[in-house]
């Protein structure tokens, strides 16, 4: 029971963050999935950070599950970069669509990358 709280809590406080980044992006840069690329680059760095952690033993289970597979999990969004992504196919917009593929899979790799060695730095 414990676990399945932890995953929740960490779920909506993803999710949260992952709203509002996509609103203050928005803002900014309302024509752009900017907001779903940074909840996803911000995810991964977690991820890879708690993924590095876990790998010295530091963490509790409870711990990685609220972060790992809930926190990340609420905050990042393959589905909404999915979707945005479609869209600008169907716009006709392929140079947009080819950038946000690429743009999200390289960075969001290389996020959990740095995370990893921060984690390896500080344990």
């Amino acid at each position: 029971m414990l676990e399945a709280l932890a995953v929740a809590l960490g779920g909506a406080l993803g999710s949260l963050g992952r709203w509002q980044l996509g609103v203050l992006f928005k803002q900014w840069i309302p024509n752009l999935p900017v907001g779903t690329f940074a909840a996803n680059v911000v995810a991964g760095l977690i991820i890879g950070f708690v993924t590095g952690i876990d790998l010295a033993s530091l963490l509790q289970p409870q711990v990685k599950l609220f972060l790992a597979v809930g926190l990340c999990g609420g905050l990042s969004t393959f589905s909404t970069f999915s979707n945005e992504t479609l869209a600008f196919i169907q716009a006709g917009n392929w140079t947009a669509a080819g950038v946000n593929i690429a743009a999200n899979i390289i960075t969001c790799l290389v996020a959990v990358f740095i995370g990893l060695k921060v984690a390896a730095a500080v344990s």
